[in-house]
């Protein structure tokens, strides 16, 4: 996990360069911190799959994609109240969208679920009180971050059959002989 300090600091250079900036619009208090701890869960989560935290500074932002994966764009929507993941209309540019939990005394996040970009397409758009049209898919709906991690082994397999597949963590699995 990336120091809080240093994602706070970064979250401060990314609020003052897209200050101006036509596209921004912070819908709530911390809202570059509180997406780049997101970021950090997830890049931490799927290590094993090269993910790291891209820290650099964007006057034009990332154009909605945090990580790039076998699956395409990856894309960790982090709220206050993970409720839906929401994707703005005309703006699903990834191929995949992870939704994430914020918990503001630990500065922390729990990763919730995951969705493609077809799927989210396919939902209605709505305004969620801030005058902006979203895609919009319940954290029920959600495909779980397990199978995340299944679609991204499975890929690995397919595009190199003979490399070494690192093995999930133990707790990841249970044995019929645990019970």
């Amino acid at each position: 996990m990336t120091d809080r300090k240093i994602l706070r600091k970064v979250a401060s250079e990314r609020e003052r360069i897209h200050k101006n900036h036509p596209s921004n619009r912070p819908l709530s208090r911390d809202y570059e911190f509180i997406s780049l701890v997101g970021e950090d869960v997830l890049a931490d989560e799927f290590s094993e799959f090269g993910f790291t935290i891209d820290l650099t500074l964007r006057p034009s932002g990332d154009g909605g994609t945090d990580f790039s994966s076998s699956l395409g764009k990856i894309d960790a929507k982090t709220y206050r109240n993970a409720i839906h993941v929401l994707v703005e209309q005309n703006k699903v540019n990834s191929d995949v969208y992870v939704l994430a939990q914020y918990h503001e005394d630990t500065e922390t996040a729990t990763l919730l679920g995951w969705e493609y970009k077809d799927a989210v397409l396919q939902t209605p758009l709505r305004n969620f009180g801030y005058g902006v049209l979203n895609h919009h898919i319940h954290r029920r709906d959600l495909r779980s971050i397990q199978s995340l991690k299944e679609k991204l082994r499975e890929k690995m397999v397919r595009a190199n059959p003979m490399a070494e597949i690192p093995e999930p963590p133990k707790d990841e699995f249970v044995s019929l002989f645990d019970f």
